[in-house]
């Protein structure tokens, strides 16, 4: 994207320049509005700011030579100014976001958040669930929508509508998630719009929070009241002004992806904090944290779980003979395959240096033996960086009716380790727990 910045302060101009260059910008910048004229010739911008005060005249007569360019007529403007007594003139511009110049970290927050918003194509691309059992009606809603960038699907009645949209497993930020609902409450069939709308709160994932416009001739204010104790998050009565809908939908869609982003956000945190950058696997303290839930339920449920610890071989000659960043690649290589190899449920966790641990749901030691000597035979055939790779791993497994903890599993298994490696390395070794029942 490409912007064009027109300020006289040096300042403000490396301000400018730096925010928008975070976002993904490449700038035009100058001072007047002899040089401003020039670049909106010759070229397209996708944001254009403009301060109140150039060296050669008013930055509201450059926002005039904006809205005539060919090119540039439709470019949102970003108009900076320090003076609080022009607020009505500026109003009548019709300005995109005016930001007054005052403390720094409020104009770069202002600005990103208006960039983000306003010329993201997520803030104004969507996919939105239509329920109309008029026809006429719902042709002029899907005109407008499709109109304005909308993907919409379109159902007459509200048993349909739910089937397609409680199978869908795309949600939240996902492209193909739904992220609005539109639906009338009067509507043929078994299933009214009011029924959908508490179907669709009742679930528990993040589908349950999608936004929801509801849609009705009814101009009651007890079904208003019962409409928004059910989850709705705004209300339309019949007849439709569309141009007001498409509004209520931009400020619904914005809220939702600003949601979404957060929530993106804490699952790349909660990423970061658990899982190990080099392997992908999960790291100490993850493993720490899961363990114990992870037996204590076993052990409340009565069904056996076992412990792989995984130490390979040799691993110091690695990176004394070969260097650290061919050691790295021989353990993201390793962290490849052990979080491939196990089941959903099992739980794969390096837990320092070149030791893993793997606890495994529902499995008897029968299961963890022959998935550990599987395992043992990957590694070796792995080669990473031509080395070959061994390992000597420990099993142990917790039984039905037993009790322990992580420690205990731990340490039961990783004895079989040094018996493994005593034994002369490359093989796996079980070990059972020594617990009373």
């Amino acid at each position: 994207m490409r912007a064009l910045i027109t300020e006289n302060s040096r300042l403000y101009r490396q301000l400018l320049e730096n925010i928008l260059g975070q976002q993904g910008f490449e700038t035009d910048i100058c001072d007047n509005i002899k040089d401003a004229k020039e670049y909106l010739q010759g070229e397209f911008y996708h944001l254009i700011c403009i301060n109140q005060l150039l060296l050669d005249g008013s930055g509201i007569e450059l926002v005039e030579i904006c809205k005539q360019s060919s090119q540039n007529q439709n470019t949102p403007i970003l108009f900076l100014t320090s003076d609080h007594k022009n607020d009505v003139q500026l109003a009548k511009l019709n300005l995109d976001e005016i930001v007054y110049k005052q403390n720094l970290q409020q104009i770069a927050d202002q600005i990103t958040h208006f960039v983000e918003i306003k010329l993201d194509p997520l803030f104004f691309e969507g996919r939105i669930l239509l329920v109309e059992d008029s026809k006429s009606i719902a042709a002029v809603i899907l005109a407008g929508l499709e109109q304005t960038g909308y993907r919409v699907d379109h159902f007459l009645s509200a048993e349909k509508a739910w089937d397609e949209f409680r199978y869908e497993v795309s949600y939240g930020s996902d492209a193909q998630a739904f992220d609005l609902v539109i639906t009338d409450i009067n509507l043929e069939g078994k299933m009214d719009g009011h029924q959908l709308i508490g179907k669709i709160r009742s679930l528990d994932d993040a589908r349950g929070f999608v936004p929801v416009i509801s849609i009705t001739s009814n101009d009651s204010q007890q079904l208003r009241l019962s409409l928004y104790q059910t989850g709705v998050n705004d209300f339309l009565q019949k007849p439709i002004l569309l141009e007001e809908l498409i509004v209520r939908v931009g400020n619904l869609m914005t809220n939702k992806r600003l949601l979404d982003k957060v929530h993106d956000q804490r699952r790349e945190l909660f990423s970061l904090a658990t899982t190990d950058p080099l392997t992908g696997c999960h790291n100490r303290h993850s493993l720490t944290e899961f363990s114990s839930k992870f037996i204590a339920q076993a052990m409340r449920h009565k069904y056996p779980v076992s412990l792989m610890v995984i130490d390979l071989d040799h691993f110091k000659l690695v990176n004394d003979n070969h260097g650290h960043a061919v050691g790295d690649i021989v353990l993201a290589e390793t962290g490849k395959i052990l979080n491939t190899f196990f089941r959903e449920g099992d739980m794969a966790a390096r837990f320092g240096g070149e030791e893993f641990v793997i606890l495994l749901n529902h499995c008897d030691a029968e299961f963890a033996m022959k998935k550990a000597e599987k395992l043992r035979q990957k590694i070796e055939q792995l080669k990473p960086n031509d080395l070959t790779i061994t390992s000597s791993i420990g099993v142990t497994t917790l039984i039905e009716g037993q009790k322990c903890s992580f420690d205990q599993m731990f340490s039961t298994a990783d004895h079989g380790v040094y018996a493994a490696k005593e034994g002369g390395r490359n093989q796996v070794v079980f070990e059972e727990m020594e617990i009373e029942a």
